[in-house]
């Protein structure tokens, strides 16, 4: 486990070429679902039904996500499944319109379920959709039927639900801050502006920053003043924004993202020798117990990533041997999707330092 940010220990394959592991948040809260669920066998039967839904819901969303980046051939990041998508450590904001439409066809999709779902069951069903996200009984996502909710596992109750936690998805990777998509596409909207100009630009954190204080004192008053339990967990996103937050500035001050020293080269023009950059930190001579725990940690991570870019700078010139030698139609898909992201990491160093 590298980072608790991004521990996802159960791996699901490649979707569209993209890799999608399951998040311990996710593991977390389908159990704590399972063991807080209705008394009986109907509860029960009826909370693991809703919980089936959000993973389809989920698995929806980040397919979306991959066949997106795969059309468009874009390099997409591992997708670590949570509640609410994929949680994502920091990472260079990537430029292009095309990496705007990946972020933004998980939303797209979720919410385009959410409305048909909707407009489906007010038709067929003659049920009122659930448009507050912020539901405060059991069976909070189920539709209503006049004056009550539909009877659990019916048609209704099963396509409500299944519009309700869509809907739900969609609302919140609106949010213009890390982890969630809308964090994700307002970063590439800056790196296409000349508001997120130069590597230290401030605009993207400091808008995660409001959020997760908007949405915190949200769950305050939701939680003190209404009475309202789901406060803890617009709480709890506040807490993982400024986590979010906190990482990225860490990684910043360890010396950036570390794709930016060891490769650097777009393809297409040729092939030089690699580019190694290193800077070393100078440290105070006196250093409290917590400082020198976190250089400590932050010396073991880099070093960590260094292997990493090692050996993927053998992979690339076993591949450059090979396409000097056999040519460029001898290289296998991953091959070929292996240099167009190290193209792709170069030109974004260089639009950064331009």
């Amino acid at each position: 486990m590298s980072d608790l940010l991004t521990w996802s220990p159960i791996p699901l394959g490649r979707w569209f070429g993209t890799t999608v592991r399951i998040h311990v948040l996710l593991i977390l809260f389908v159990a704590t679902r399972l063991l807080t669920a209705p008394f009986g066998a109907e509860g029960l039967a009826a909370t693991a039904a809703a919980l089936v839904l959000l993973l389809l819901a989920l698995a929806l969303h980040e397919l979306a996500h991959a066949a997106t980046a795969s059309m468009l051939d874009c390099d997409q990041e591992d997708a670590n499944v949570w509640p609410l998508g994929s949680l994502v450590g920091p990472s260079p904001a990537q430029r292009g319109a095309d990496y705007m439409l990946v972020a933004i066809s998980g939303p797209v999709v979720s919410g385009g379920l959410a409305l048909g779902l909707a407009a489906g069951i007010g038709i067929f069903g003659n049920a009122q959709f659930v448009w507050n996200p912020l539901g405060n009984d059991v069976d909070a996502g189920a539709p209503w039927i006049g004056d009550a909710k539909a009877a659990p596992l019916s048609a209704v109750w099963l396509a409500g639900w299944f519009g309700h936690l869509n809907y739900v998805l969609f609302l919140a990777n609106l949010l213009p801050a890390l982890p969630f998509d809308g964090g994700r596409l307002f970063r590439a909207f800056l790196a296409n502006t000349s508001l997120g100009a130069g590597r230290d630009g401030m605009i993207a954190p400091w808008t995660a920053r409001t959020t997760a204080a908007i949405l915190f004192l949200i769950g305050v008053v939701r939680l003190l003043v209404g009475g309202h339990w789901d406060g803890l967990t617009i709480i709890a996103l506040a807490v993982l924004i400024e986590l979010f937050v906190r990482s990225e500035s860490r990684v910043l001050e360890d010396g950036g993202y570390f794709d930016e020293g060891v490769f650097g080269y777009d393809f297409s023009e040729g092939y030089t020798s690699l580019e190694r950059s290193s800077s070393p930190t100078v440290r105070p001579s006196r250093e409290s117990a917590l400082r020198r725990w976190r250089r400590r940690r932050s010396e073991k991570r880099r070093q960590r990533r260094m292997m990493q870019q090692l050996a993927e700078e053998r992979r690339m010139d076993q591949i450059l041997d090979k396409l000097y030698r056999e040519g460029r139609a001898s290289l296998s898909n991953e091959e070929n999707r292996f240099l167009v992201r190290v193209s792709a990491r170069y030109r974004n160093r260089q639009n950064t330092k331009d």
